[in-house]
């Protein structure tokens, strides 16, 4: 018996060496990470190709991971990760998720914990966009791009850009003409884009932590104001909450409207305007959003895109690989280049390459009037409310305060206030 016993017991021993020297699928012999990866990406038609030569590069030179890639489409992207997530089958090794997601699904419990994993540490990362990715102190992702809100003006109806919202309403009044559908400004109507008037006189949203909320505080309201006293001067392009986003933006290519908010992503369908093209190319101009009483401080929404890795990955060691190599100062400046986007790296600004891109080098300098939206799991359902519920006060049927209550009780339940 003991004999058998101790047969059965060197036998067990080699198969564990055997096993190790084999392998597994996140670790090789020498301690080399290995496995087969799957990543989900988002970008559009015109940005993918800049994805896939990137995951191409890293299959050839790390024959022991090998990255699929397969786009999935952002409207549907954090519904169906959430789904696999849950039920434990079908989520990617990596995912490219929305900064309001990150600190979401690492509440649920879906990513793996990035804390001192990245390499070089997180100090070369813009703050705001970085910010997005932590929770409860840890860090569960990191940025990829990121992008903000700006002033969009037509140079030759607006020589100088204004820099205070006051400023920018008396350009509008000069510049409206209703009976020949000329406007000196155009807004969607959307929450998002309403956001930077908040900001503006020093209001907010929420806190990060859910406790107090700041949309309907006297510097938010002051700031709503501004805009509601745009649109009863008639110096907005009427809002349809349709079809607000494409109104405002063919207005502007057109030359019907001077100034417009929008952020990176517009600027080449933009230009593309007969306001812009030709002759007139010299017309597009970019600035920061105007400043309120709250002066210049940051008052342009934050938005962009996150890195993270799913918890249940079977192979955490080489995904931890992958995410470095996509989201190292090469690869954002690569991704830069080709497809201009804004990198949330430093260092990545000093390329030659990054800077001579025309949409990069105007937004550049304006990195300063970016402001973290709130980093908590509920904030990417509130711009549901605050959508419906200022509605009524930019059609002129609720105050300022009357709009921005309504959206503060609506959020109270997100966020156990």
């Amino acid at each position: 018996m003991k004999q058998r016993n101790t047969i059965f017991a060197v036998a067990l021993t080699l198969a564990t060496l055997l096993l190790a020297a084999c392998g597994s699928s996140s670790s090789s012999g020498g301690g080399s990470p290995s496995g087969n990866l799957t990543f989900w990406y988002t970008e559009g038609k015109t940005e993918e190709p800049a994805i896939l030569k990137l995951v191409s590069d890293f299959n050839a030179a790390h024959p022991k991971i090998h990255v699929t890639a397969q786009y999935v489409d952002f409207n549907s992207a954090h519904d169906k990760f959430s789904t696999a997530a849950k039920a434990g089958s079908g989520a990617p090794d990596i995912i490219r998720t929305d900064i309001a997601w990150t600190s979401e699904f690492a509440k649920d419990g879906y990513l793996l914990d990035l804390t001192n994993k990245i390499d070089g540490g997180t100090s070369d990362f813009l703050p705001a966009p970085l910010a997005y990715n932590m929770y409860q102190n840890k860090l569960w992702g990191v940025p990829e791009v990121t992008d903000f809100l700006v002033l969009y003006y037509n140079k030759a109806l607006v020589p100088t850009a204004p820099t205070t919202l006051d400023e920018m309403r008396t350009m509008a009044k000069s510049l409206t003409n209703a009976g020949k559908g000329q406007y000196g400004f155009a807004t969607e109507g959307g929450s998002y884009f309403v956001t930077p008037w908040l900001f503006a006189d020093g209001g907010g949203l929420v806190s990060d932590d859910g406790k107090t909320i700041f949309v309907n505080n006297a510097q938010s309201v002051s700031g709503f104001q501004r805009l509601l006293d745009f649109v009863k001067d008639g110096s907005v392009q009427p809002i349809d909450f349709k079809n607000g986003y494409t109104n405002a933006d063919e207005g502007f290519k057109s030359g019907k409207v001077a100034m417009i908010f929008n952020g990176p992503w517009q600027a080449a369908d933009l230009v593309s305007g007969s306001a812009f093209t030709g002759a007139n190319a010299a017309n597009f101009g970019v600035a920061a959003i105007p400043t309120g009483t709250a002066g210049d401080q940051p008052r342009s929404p934050t938005g962009g895109q996150n890195y993270s890795i799913y918890a249940g990955t079977a192979s955490a060691d080489a995904a931890v690989v992958f995410l470095n190599y996509l989201d190292s100062a090469q690869s954002q400046i690569a991704v830069a280049t080709a497809n201009g986007t804004l990198p949330t790296r430093t260092s990545a600004y000093a390329d030659a390459g990054v800077t001579a891109n025309k949409t990069i080098a105007a937004f550049k300098p304006l990195l300063t009037s970016a402001k973290s939206r709130p980093v908590n799991p509920n904030a990417g359902t509130i711009f549901t409310a605050f959508d419906a519920d200022i509605q009524n006060a930019l059609t002129g049927k609720d105050t300022a305060q009357g709009a921005l209550d309504k959206v503060a009780a609506d959020w109270k339940p997100l966020f156990n206030s």
